[in-house]
């Protein structure tokens, strides 16, 4: 079980390119929860894990805060390898690393891959936790006709309590959000 890994999933400002509040720490940690939350709905297993680690890293190469189909490409190459003793501490094998690298590559882009691919319920996860995060930008920017799976549309309320629970937290180690996020349930 991933969680008694939490304690090693701990974000340095350095590990971000450009460190902000809408794609910084808390963002990151929100959207690992969220991959947990939908992923445990759904009864998934190993793309759990995979998005999890994907999501730890998926923004750290942003630029900046605005539109950007690139950033996930970047911090695939960039920003995975820096990481891949902690993802196979937590039990990610080569194509979990494949499939951690696509979902990062492809959470910043348009480009969808069925869900029989083998990758795409890794990829579909992170998109969906991503998503749901966008609270923090304003109610409205969640789309729920844009989630992938009908669970990730259940957690659009947690979503949201998370948020507003977690925002002005100043945090630098997953735990601390994942305990926040227990009280919501």
């Amino acid at each position: 079980m991933i969680d008694k890994y939490f304690h090693k999933f701990i974000l340095k400002p350095y590990y971000f390119d450009n460190l902000s509040m809408i794609h910084g720490f808390n963002h990151t940690f929100r959207v690992m929860v969220n991959v947990l939350t939908i992923g445990n709905a759904i009864g998934l297993n190993n793309e759990v894990k995979e998005a999890f680690c994907a999501a730890f890293v998926h923004d750290m190469s942003r630029k900046n805060d605005g539109y950007c189909t690139e950033h996930g490409l970047w911090a695939a190459q960039n920003k995975i390898p820096l990481f891949i003793d902690l993802f196979r501490e937590v039990g990610i094998d080569k194509t979990g690393m494949e499939n951690i690298k696509l979902a990062v590559t492809l959470h910043s882009s348009c480009e969808e891959l069925d869900l029989t691919h083998p990758a795409g319920k890794t990829i579909a996860l992170l998109k969906d936790a991503d998503a749901l995060d966008r609270i923090r930008i304003s109610e409205i920017d969640l789309k729920e006709d844009l989630l992938r799976f009908p669970e990730s549309c259940d957690k659009i309320e947690f979503a949201k309590k998370l948020f507003y629970a977690s925002h002005a937290i100043e945090t630098s180690h997953f735990n601390d959000i994942y305990q926040i996020s227990l009280q919501l349930k």
